[in-house]
């Protein structure tokens, strides 16, 4: 990667997360969903290095419009080596349609951390799926994630796109 395509991949991803990062705090300024917090919990599988992985994160949010949520996420990938981490900016839309489902779907760009030398580098995708509500602020939700590898070293990594697929404890307070 060039030094001029590492500092574009950079500053993207520094946008995202400033854009995602300040709606955060101007939600308050709303009254009814502007005003909601959410958190989530999810459990899914991967694959890196050729290796399967389990993959455990966490992400907190807020809605900034009534449909619309900006979000910070951290992943992290168990069960094999290298450790791999991930910071995840996210906006999310959910659908007000119904009562008991709500489909979603998200945009995001992820920074990823190893544990050994490999280098970080930038990825970016889409998630989407359905929440089945438990209560008014509870929420299950299944779904899949399709993530794509920036500049991707195929002797590095075996997979440079994947879509993997996850489960989510979902809550609005």
């Amino acid at each position: 990667m060039t030094g001029r395509s590492k500092f574009l991949s950079r500053s993207v991803l520094a946008l995202a997360a400033a854009l995602s990062l300040s709606a955060l705090p101007a939600a308050a300024q709303y009254s009814g969903y502007g005003s909601q917090t959410s958190a989530s919990f999810s459990l899914g599988s991967g694959e890196q290095f050729g290796k399967d992985y389990t993959v455990l994160s966490g992400r907190y949010g807020r809605f900034f419009v009534e449909q619309f949520e900006a979000s910070i996420g951290l992943e992290l990938w168990r069960g094999n080596s290298p450790s791999i981490y991930k910071i995840i900016p996210e906006l999310r839309y959910v659908s007000a349609t119904g009562q008991t489902f709500k489909p979603y779907a998200a945009v995001f760009l992820s920074r990823t951390i190893y544990s050994n030398d490999v280098a970080s580098h930038n990825s970016y995708g889409v998630r989407g799926g359905m929440y089945y509500a438990l209560d008014r602020s509870a929420y299950i939700g299944a779904g899949l994630v399709h993530e794509r590898q920036e500049s991707c070293d195929r002797a590095v990594m075996t997979n440079c796109n994947e879509t993997r697929p996850e489960v989510t404890l979902h809550f609005r307070f």
